[in-house]
């Protein structure tokens, strides 16, 4: 399980965190602009936490073995992600966790999914089921907006979940 008190913790962290970043590697057609990341929970064959820039509580959820992947993500003002699904790239199914930062412009900051437009707010997680259903994402405003993103397991209950399927 993932709590709402566990996101909050990551959410207080994140906030006041300078992360390095490096630009994401990703598929052609998938941005008109590029994004940047920095990863906090690597999976695969050797899964490493970036401790040096986390507090020891924000580590140990990081830990937890239900997160299988974790990163902070940055699109700079008007990127557009293309209608996409992610792919099934670990051992298992996953849904993915968004935590939204910095939102500039709510009204300008924004995704499709499942035809209906779904606006972030700071601090408020959302979670989805990325390889399931296309979506894409706007950042219409002129200012960059920030997420940590993380990925459970399919099965995992992340407190006060709320997603549309």
């Amino acid at each position: 399980m993932i709590t709402k008190k566990e996101l909050q913790k990551i959410y207080e962290w994140a906030k006041q965190t300078d992360f390095p970043l490096k630009k994401a590697p990703t598929a052609e057609g998938y941005s008109n602009k590029d994004i940047y990341i920095s990863w906090l929970k690597g999976a695969g064959k050797k899964v490493f936490i970036r401790k040096k820039i986390m507090t020891k509580e924000v580590a140990d959820i990081f830990l937890k073995d239900e997160i299988i992947f974790a990163t902070f993500s940055t699109f700079e003002s008007g990127t557009i992600l293309n209608p996409h699904r992610d792919p099934d790239v670990y051992p298992c199914r996953y849904k993915r966790i968004q935590l939204p930062l910095r939102i500039p412009n709510r009204n300008h900051c924004f995704m499709i999914w499942d035809n209906k437009k779904i606006l972030w707010k700071e601090g408020v997680a959302q979670v989805y089921p990325v390889m399931d259903v296309t979506h894409e994402g706007y950042n219409l405003s002129t200012k960059p907006m920030e997420f940590v993103m993380i990925d459970v397991k399919l099965d995992t209950i992340v407190e006060n979940e709320t997603y549309s399927q």
